[in-house]
């Protein structure tokens, strides 16, 4: 493992990200924000955390041998693992430095939530925080939201790496991207404009429904990443608005489709739409779960109406199958049955190459097929029984990898709930809170219910929800293969 070459890539990264501490910065000047509580002001902690980032950027990029010629796949895994980690680090200042986040844990914890647009949060009071930390909190949701793929395509090809690596691990799904253009640079622009076109229409959807610049903003960046953070203690609620929650629903849908597909859509080719088994998979269980939740909600509460019941399994259900995790509802209060099928959707998500988290909706599809072939050899010992996703057969490689990722989101997801029981965290709390963190979900049932707040789970806790974020963004096996020994062999 060339060490020295892999951390001038992520100097290089990190002296990109000391630019966009400039927006915030810029966003607390406009407020003219005060200290809190005898710490920094917002102002001064993203000058500091701008001065600090770009230095050490700097060093790394100047003082390390670049060795681009050298590097190989394993050093392309271990640059976009250690720059999760050290830009989460460093995202952390801000909150640190200004006191929203008197110990450092809960700011990295509030931090890699962002940055892997998990939305789980530590903060117990939103609405009073400076504007500038507010802005900077969305803002990781929107970087990071489309950050992996824009990794992944766009910085490997120029450091001469020529693959997919995470890309194409979520099998067979990244055959999509490929078609859309064979360079991997010129891809991950594409879909960088797919994300900037959704995201200046949505702002302009949310103005028009009476939203100011601010919020507009955030619910966006939050919004299209399908992140969930919002400025406010009752996320999209505080708006009280139909048309405000229409617009976010369907933005959120759109962030759970492939990006490559939205693309070719946006292009007059609707062929790549119609036939992709994955979005049909995706659509029709969106609009199963809203009809099902619609009718639990109705039958449990009849007072409330039909349309009462609707509106909030629409926005429910969208908002926890697309991982984003905002809430318009109290959905820990709801029917236990609901409660389980939510949290059931919660580990499906939405296609491959959105910003959605958790399996995705082609794998829970490709281990549909497994198990019906499964069946069929029983039946015919003797047949020859092939896995197919629309008119394309799955190879069994495709098939380990679906299956062998499937078994170890399982397997880490029993380990950290023994643990968190361990830690003191009664059983609903300790399930939901795995299956929301190494989904990229953020809220949950129990002590970390709808509007995700993790503030009284104990420290060793959050070290262990933190690393379930962070391995569940960047689909484990990239993460995990860091940790074994042939990897850092010669």
């Amino acid at each position: 493992m060339n060490l020295k070459a892999v951390f001038n890539v992520v100097g290089i990264l990190l002296i990109l990200l000391s630019g966009i501490f400039l927006i915030p910065l810029a966003v607390s000047i406009s407020f003219g924000e005060n200290a809190i509580n005898g710490n920094m002001s917002s102002v001064q902690a993203f000058l500091w955390t701008f001065i600090l980032t770009f230095s050490l950027g700097i060093s790394m990029w100047k003082l390390l041998p670049s060795g681009i010629d050298n590097l190989r796949d394993r050093e392309g895994f271990a640059i976009v693992s250690f720059s999760w980690v050290c830009i989460s680090l460093i995202g952390a200042i801000p909150y640190y430095l200004t006191g929203v986040c008197p110990q450092f844990i809960d700011a990295f914890f509030e931090s890699m939530s962002g940055f892997t647009t998990t939305g789980a949060t530590i903060l117990r009071d939103i609405d009073p925080l400076p504007k500038g930390v507010l802005f900077w909190r969305n803002l990781t949701q929107w970087l990071g939201g489309m950050g992996i793929i824009m990794l992944s395509l766009a910085v490997f090809p120029a450091l001469g790496i020529g693959s997919f690596h995470l890309f194409k691990a979520e099998v067979p799904g990244g055959a999509a991207v490929e078609r859309v253009q064979p360079r991997l640079a010129e891809t991950a622009k594409i879909l960088w404009k797919v994300y900037l076109a959704l995201t200046a229409i949505e702002i302009l959807c949310l103005r028009l429904g009476g939203i100011g610049w601010f919020d507009a903003v955030c619910h966006t960046f939050s919004t299209v990443a399908t992140g969930g953070f919002s400025p406010y203690n009752a996320s999209v609620s505080a708006f009280n608005s139909l048309y405000v929650e229409c617009v976010v629903m369907f933005f959120m849908f759109l962030g759970g489709i492939n990006f490559a597909i939205q693309y070719d859509v946006m292009h007059g080719s609707f062929n790549s739409a119609l036939k992709n088994p994955e979005l049909r998979f995706y659509v029709g269980l969106i609009i199963f779960g809203v009809i099902f939740v619609t009718i639990g909600l109705w039958e449990t509460s009849p007072q409330d109406g039909f349309g009462s019941a609707l509106r909030r399994a629409s926005f429910q259900t969208v908002s926890i199958n697309t991982t984003t995790g905002f809430a318009t509802d109290d959905f820990n209060a709801w029917p236990n049955f609901l409660r389980i099928f939510l949290l059931g959707l919660m580990m499906i998500g939405g296609c491959v190459g959105s910003t959605s988290g958790s399996l995705k909706s082609i794998r829970i599809l490709v281990i549909f097929k497994v198990i019906i072939r499964e069946l069929q050899k029983i039946v015919q010992p003797r047949g020859v029984f092939h896995v197919k996703v629309g008119s394309k057969t799955v190879d069994n490689n495709q098939l380990l990898n679906v299956v062998g990722l499937a078994g170890l989101y399982m397997g880490i997801f029993f380990m950290v709930s023994i643990f968190l029981s361990m830690l003191g965290c009664d059983p609903t709390t300790s399930i939901s809170a795995t299956v929301a963190s190494l989904f990229n979900i953020g809220p949950g049932l129990g002590q970390v219910g709808a509007m995700g707040n993790y503030a009284d789970i104990p420290n060793l806790g959050k070290w262990a929800i933190i690393f379930c974020m962070f391995i569940g963004r960047l689909e484990i096996y990239g993460v995990l293969a860091l940790f074994m020994p042939f990897t850092w062999r010669k």
